[in-house]
């Protein structure tokens, strides 16, 4: 199994990096994303792959840095580089809706037009398991935003057997624990050096977390700028049995 990391910033582009956004690709099946924020084609494309790579997307929540890339997938698909085969998004409870009206929103005079490949749409609950391109994708309840959003974490099983944990964008929560405990590599974010960083993850709270995620090995993603700057003291302060990486656009992890 690999992991790529597309983006490693968070909502705000921190020290010029695109929306946090990763592909995985497993033995014998198509790439997945997961999640697919306003930059994350662009990032794509200067990784080498195009949306023809994707045989599926996930998204945890529906905040724009982490969805808003959707209408211009499917637009690249329709147009630029057509797309025959099926496209699978799966996701937060009421992402259909929600990518409806962001469609109508940046291309209404397209959003309703027939596309020449199959869409299929997936909503996912907190506790549900479900089989997305071959993968098994186990979602776990986030703790950031208010109802009737239901943020997620997720948990990724490919045909390898090895299993790589996501936060999303989440405060310390039951769901977050449950997902990362026992995962190969849990990517996780860390969005600002303290609290308050809104429903986030910070360092001092990694702090604290660190030796209780119960991963094999972290990257912290979905960083700040400042959490970007300081990120050779932040790996002097952690514990040296941790296996510990601070993600970067590009980082390629082989597991």
């Amino acid at each position: 199994m690999e992991l790529l990391v597309l983006g490693s910033s968070d909502a705000f582009n921190g020290a010029a990096r695109c929306h946090a956004a990763y592909v995985l690709r497993d033995e014998g099946l198509p790439s997945i994303a997961i999640d697919f924020g306003a930059t994350s084609l662009y990032a794509l494309r200067r990784q080498g792959l195009s949306g023809l790579d994707l045989g599926a997307v996930l998204i945890t929540h529906l905040h724009g840095d982490h969805f808003g890339g959707l209408p211009f997938l499917l637009l690249d698909a329709m147009y630029h580089e057509p797309r025959t085969t099926p496209l699978e998004l799966a996701g937060a409870l009421g992402l259909g809706k929600r990518l409806d009206a962001l469609m109508n929103a940046l291309y209404v005079d397209i959003a309703s037009r027939p596309r020449p490949f199959e869409t299929r749409l997936t909503e996912i609950a907190p506790g549900e398991v479900h089989q997305i391109a071959g993968y098994r994708v186990e979602a776990f309840a986030a703790d950031h935003m208010d109802p009737p959003d239901v943020p997620l974490c997720l948990r990724v099983t490919g045909p390898s057997g090895k299993t790589v944990a996501f936060s999303g964008d989440t405060e310390l929560c039951d769901g977050f624990l449950a997902a990362s405990r026992g995962a190969d590599l849990l990517v996780a974010e860390c969005t600002g050096m303290r609290p308050p960083c809104g429903r986030h993850l910070s360092w001092e709270n990694w702090r604290e977390l660190i030796t209780q995620a119960g991963a094999r090995r972290i990257v912290l993603s979905h960083l700040s700028r400042e959490v970007r700057d300081n990120i050779p003291q932040l790996l002097a302060q952690a514990p040296s049995h941790i296996d510990l990486t601070f993600a970067d656009d590009g980082l390629r992890i082989q597991l």
